[in-house]
């Protein structure tokens, strides 16, 4: 749960201070993906995208945003390497790791800096798919990301993104507990939403790291309101939770069907075609 004092006006932080803090987690957050997947993205984030993406054979996509690259190379053996993947990031260091843990997919995946809000480095009308996988709610300049996405993106092409639902993930959010100091499930017995209209980043929500990079909280409708700007029209969406063979494995996750902490959105870009 993020502390009151922790809450900083979006509008305070710059954009070169946000890519900043990801550049200096940008090694302790690739650990986290050193057996090839994080667990919350192998288990429940990865399925929803990979869902929502559909039949990526043959496809460019760009995958914005990309950190370390374990969804290009995901996707990369999804399809037999028979796609063409191209990662951006505006972090220096994460593209530096991602090139070092992708060298047998130089065939398929290639990567580069770039920021989300602006890449002259790519035509109008490159790639099939835009993917953005928990990124969005990190880029200061979101509504411009989406708009640079629809720039990029073919007539008819799909936008899928993840991020933390902001419905529930919101800065102050956290568990309601019969007692505070116990961490058992069964006393977990709701969820409290906090500052939802409140336009805050914080450093605390979700992640552990030891230095932790800014997360930007959207409503609901921040985004959705970005997308039709853009020329975006939402085809399907996904709540994602814990299976209960998940859970019975890892019984700790059960009170998460009490709410919702990922939020996946496919898109279709129909700007100018109705």
């Amino acid at each position: 749960m993020t502390k009151q004092d922790d809450l900083i006006s979006a509008d305070n932080i710059s954009n070169e201070e946000a890519i900043n803090g990801w550049d200096k987690v940008a090694e302790e957050f690739a650990s986290r993906f050193a057996d090839g997947e994080e667990f919350y993205h192998k288990n429940i984030i990865g399925p929803s995208v990979i869902d929502l993406l559909g039949d990526i054979s043959g496809k460019t996509i760009l995958d914005l945003a990309c950190g370390e690259g374990h969804l290009a190379r995901r996707l990369a053996n999804l399809a037999k390497m028979d796609v063409r993947i191209t990662g951006v990031d505006a972090s220096k260091n994460m593209i530096r790791i991602a090139k070092e843990k992708s060298e047998q997919y130089t065939g398929c995946i290639s990567f580069q800096v770039a920021e989300a809000t602006h890449m002259p480095q790519f035509e109008s009308d490159s790639f099939d798919i835009v993917v953005c996988n928990m990124a969005l709610m990190d880029i200061t300049g979101y509504a411009n990301a989406i708009k640079e996405v629809a720039r990029v993106l073919k007539p008819k092409g799909i936008f899928v993104f993840s991020i933390l639902h902001p419905c529930f993930m919101t800065p102050g959010s956290g568990w309601i507990k019969t007692d505070p100091k116990r961490t058992d499930p069964e006393n977990k017995t709701g969820w409290k939403v906090d500052n939802y209209h409140c336009h805050f980043a914080c450093k605390s929500l979700i992640t552990s790291l030891k230095d932790k990079a800014h997360y930007f909280h959207r409503t609901l409708q921040d985004y959705f309101l970005a997308m039709r700007e853009a020329g975006f029209a939402v085809t399907d969406l996904r709540e994602p939770v814990p299976s209960k063979q998940l859970i019975k494995e890892s019984p700790g996750l059960g009170p998460d069907l009490k709410m919702s902490t990922f939020l996946v959105v496919k898109s279709a870009l129909i700007r100018g075609i109705l």
